[in-house]
């Protein structure tokens, strides 16, 4: 029967026969994927699926449709292996020793460690999260307030993580990874970066200027404009400003807060000299346990250098309806080419489809761990 019923009712039942044959297709999925778990073996392996979608590319013998048939048997492959994490793994799925989280309640007791001195933007980001009762302990380096918290010296401890204009601070991502912390909090603070310097100091006396690598990124086009400044990285913003307040140097500024202004005593040379007028950084909160709260995931793993394992990966995020909020990449330092990711993207791990989607990311990385799961505040 030709015409568009006819065609509608042939396209029936082609469909009953393919739903058929897809159930069948199905169970010898499942049987693969209890061989697969019972053998150590991984769910995604590249060669066996090239395989099979070049085998079956033979037999479309149409040359327009073996680009949508291509397509057609990849995405069954990406459903078979969903469907595996589910009906295999759903009693084994990833661990998560989750600890309810600590009763704010107590917090007059906790000790919260930040890097840098008094005036520091971490120290502004501690106390809009924690308030101002806890007792602050500050240190000059972020890889001390790790240490700090290893040693149980802190409860918690406060760092940034990334700036609106400046990107990343990658020196925190790979501290993540190498002390096994997590993150249980987030915070952002809007930041304004001003030119300090002793009083009575004149832009033609200026030879230095000191800060944090980000608050030398972020004030990166008003120091164009003076490129006979010696730019010299420190440890962070308000350890510059007292650095220059020790001296007695009119030739050292400090790029860093009006309040570490005030703090070390210093004059405001120029006002607001952050490339973006609305400058913001993401602060993290670190613990040695991680606790579930609300509706934000952090992970990092790490993938075969191989065509389509990031998209896989990504893949699953998408299949299974999450979404998505940033991902990062770190190098792997003594493996050339080879990178850590750090993702994060909306869910709670109390949630299933989560669970599945970190089964099946797991599953198919050659490392991988869970970072967080915190409430997101933006």
């Amino acid at each position: 029967m030709d015409g568009l019923d006819g065609w509608r009712s042939k396209i029936d039942e082609i469909d009953y026969e393919i739903t058929k044959l897809f159930q069948e297709r199905m169970a010898l999925v499942a049987n693969i994927a209890k061989y697969k778990e019972e053998n150590n073996l991984p769910i995604f392996q590249e060669d066996r699926e090239k395989k099979v979608i070049e085998k079956n590319l033979k037999y479309v013998t149409n040359e327009d449709m073996k680009e949508y048939a291509e397509e057609f048997i990849h995405d069954l492959m990406n459903v078979s292996k969903k469907y595996q994490c589910k009906k295999v793994f759903s009693e084994k799925n990833i661990n998560l020793d989750v600890k309810e989280c600590r009763d704010k309640k107590d917090i007059d007791s906790f000790k919260i460690g930040y890097g840098g001195v008094e005036g520091a933007f971490s120290e502004d980001a501690l106390i809009k999260y924690f308030g101002d009762k806890v007792k602050k302990v500050n240190y000059e380096q972020f890889e001390w307030v790790f240490e700090a918290l290893k040693e149980d010296k802190i409860d918690y401890g406060v760092l940034p993580i990334e700036n609106s204009s400046a990107g990343v601070v990658n020196d925190v991502y790979d501290l993540l990874r190498k002390y096994g912390f997590y993150i249980i909090g987030e915070e952002y603070i809007s930041i304004s970066q001003h030119l300090l310097g002793l009083k009575g100091t004149e832009i033609s006396d200026i030879k230095e200027v000191y800060s944090h690598p980000q608050g030398l990124q972020q004030s990166s086009s008003f120091l164009k404009t003076h490129e006979d400044w010696r730019k010299i990285p420190y440890h962070n913003t308000a350890l510059a400003a007292k650095l220059v307040s020790e001296g007695n140097d009119t030739t050292k500024v400090a790029i860093a807060s009006e309040r570490a202004a005030k703090i070390y005593n210093l004059e405001i040379l120029q006002r607001n000299i952050n490339n973006e007028e609305s400058n913001k950084t993401r602060f993290i909160v670190i613990g040695k346990e991680l606790e579930n709260s609300e509706d934000k995931i952090s992970i990092i793993f790490k993938l075969e250098n191989k065509v389509g394992t990031l998209f896989n990966v990504l893949k699953f995020i998408n299949d299974y309806g999450l979404n998505m909020l940033k991902i990062e990449s770190r190098p792997v330092g003594n493996e050339p080419w080879e990178y850590y990711f750090y993702l994060d993207f909306q869910g709670n791990l109390q949630d299933d489809k989560v669970k599945d989607v970190l089964t099946l990311i797991e599953k198919n990385s050659s490392y991988f761990r869970l970072l967080g799961a915190y409430k997101s505040k933006y």
